[in-house]
């Protein structure tokens, strides 16, 4: 299955996951950038010609980042197929989901949330997941 992992990461925490997750797979990814002060996000690849996607960055306000929140908005209507893995600190899969499934317009086939201290710590796990 052609797969395309996005991410953003602001700490390494989603990076780190990410990096797992492409050597797991062996997909082609696509690193978000995030400029603050123009509130655009750059490095954005094309999900339309992939079978699945597996989204990943951390959650902000209990809610997707807002680099992915933008790409969603951008190439959320191209995306197939897709998985959703988020890194906390506390709490807010329940509204990322929420924001995948408004850009998107369906659940993903799969949600993991990754706390922040345990990934810090490479005590995680992603193959299970990625099956």
């Amino acid at each position: 299955m052609k797969t395309l992992a996005v991410y953003f990461s602001k700490t390494g925490n989603s990076k780190k996951v990410a990096e797992a997750v492409i050597k797991e797979l062996g997909c082609d990814y696509a690193e978000l950038t995030y400029d603050e002060k123009a509130n655009t996000m750059g490095g954005a690849r094309d999900p339309s010609d992939y079978e699945r996607v597996i989204l990943l960055c951390p959650i902000w306000a209990f809610s997707l980042a807002e680099p992915m929140k933008q790409y969603l908005k951008e190439y959320g209507g191209s995306i197939k197929e897709y998985s959703l893995i988020v890194t906390y600190s506390l709490f807010g899969l329940r509204g990322c989901v929420r924001n995948c499934v408004k850009a998107i317009g369906s659940q993903p086939q799969k949600a993991l949330k990754l706390r922040g201290k345990k990934v810090k710590a490479d005590d995680f796990e992603v193959t299970s997941f990625l099956q």
